[in-house]
């Protein structure tokens, strides 16, 4: 009797999981998929790039949605036990609040531990392709990073097009801005930055070696000459050629932070020893993958007890408990990196304080449901 009842726990847990994945998931992928649409219709990507981008982009999507799901799935699934007097049932017949909990209990454990392979390792993987991947769209459709009327940053130039045409990699009303750095000789040695600029009529763009190429036409080049600062240098041309290393802007030689896996991490960590800024960076990026992980069992210790002692109304008190103790979570969590990232307090001790937080509220609340 106490494995079906368990498999029928199990089977009504699973159900509102998924269902909760895959509304939180949606959720989160509503702004990558408009993009990802963009890139079809308006910037000639291939719709078979697209798909793998879309793949790519769910792994670093279920980090955070997966333990989301598992606080809404039990919070819904013994709601409604609740709500329809299965609880009041289940313990006329003897079976205790722990039978009841332990399915959920010990399916969540192994969760947790599958999200810490999952973020130490898969999800930073997934982050490299999708670099690697996002490097071929550029190549291959090198507007994909333009819209029209916007400005667009590459390393240290600002580029506004009026129009962009991405069927033939044109670009029309163009302006290319930046600020040149260059040291004052005088007494002060003081830095100053001075403006620098390109406008044309059209030009064409293209992408070679890792370097953004552009043809430009019937416009003019323009800086403030560093010897007098009163002064322009103003030159007109008919064409002219320029570069932009994209490496400036996309580095595809070195790993970003949410590419290295933790073993590279621990290493990022050890050689930064010197650079405080740069180790809690790191320091903060690692445990933020445990606390993660361990996010779904500090949940289910909260949402077990919330459903059960919930009565009438129990699907709903759920669903809105839920958002509740998402919120709650997450606020905490920014407020941790950004505490561990400052260095006001080691992160392998203030990461932790979400899940610490909820855990003590959790188990203040298990408690009281077995004394019930």
């Amino acid at each position: 009797m106490i494995k079906i009842l368990h498999r029928y726990i199990l089977k009504e847990f699973i159900g509102s999981f998924v269902f909760g994945l895959i509304i939180f998931s949606a959720i989160l992928l509503l702004d990558q998929i408009f993009q990802l649409v963009d890139l079809f219709l308006s910037k000639g990507v291939s719709l078979g790039l697209i798909a793998q981008l879309f793949i790519l982009i769910i792994p670093n999507i279920l980090t955070l949605t997966i333990p989301m799901a598992i606080l809404f799935g039990a919070l819904l699934s013994y709601g409604r036990f609740a709500e329809d007097n299965e609880i009041t049932v289940m313990k006329a017949t003897g079976i205790t609040y722990k039978t009841l909990s332990m399915p959920i209990i010990v399916f969540v454990v192994f969760m947790s531990i599958g999200l810490v392979w999952f973020n130490h390792y898969l999800s930073p993987s997934t982050h490299m392709y999708f670099r690697t991947l996002y490097k071929k769209i550029l190549t291959e459709a090198p507007l994909a990073k333009f819209n029209e009327k916007t400005i667009t940053s590459i390393g240290q130039y600002k580029i506004y097009a009026h129009e962009v045409d991405s069927k033939n990699n044109t670009l029309s009303g163009v302006n290319i801005y930046k600020f040149e750095k260059i040291e004052n000789k005088g007494e002060d040695r003081k830095t100053e930055y001075i403006p620098w600029r390109i406008a044309a009529s059209y030009g064409t763009i293209g992408v070679n070696h890792n370097v953004v190429e552009l043809t430009l036409y019937d416009g003019y080049w323009q800086r403030t000459d560093p010897n007098e600062l009163g002064c322009m240098i103003h030159m007109n041309f008919k064409t002219y050629k320029f570069s932009i290393p994209i490496g400036s802007s996309i580095d595809f030689s070195d790993e970003s932070l949410r590419e290295l896996n933790s073993k590279k991490l621990r290493k990022k960590i050890n050689e930064t020893e010197k650079n405080a800024l740069e180790r809690n960076m790191y320091t903060n990026e690692y445990w933020l993958r445990w606390t993660v992980a361990v996010a779904p069992i500090v949940f289910v210790l909260i949402a077990i007890p919330v459903g059960i002692m919930a009565g009438k109304g129990g699907k709903a008190i759920g669903f809105g408990m839920s958002l509740v103790v998402i919120f709650i979570y997450y606020l905490f969590l920014v407020i941790s990196m950004n505490v561990g990232e400052k260095g006001y307090v080691s992160s392998c001790y203030i990461m932790w304080l979400p899940d610490f937080v909820l855990a003590v509220v959790g188990i203040i609340l298990f408690r009281k449901m077995l004394k019930k």
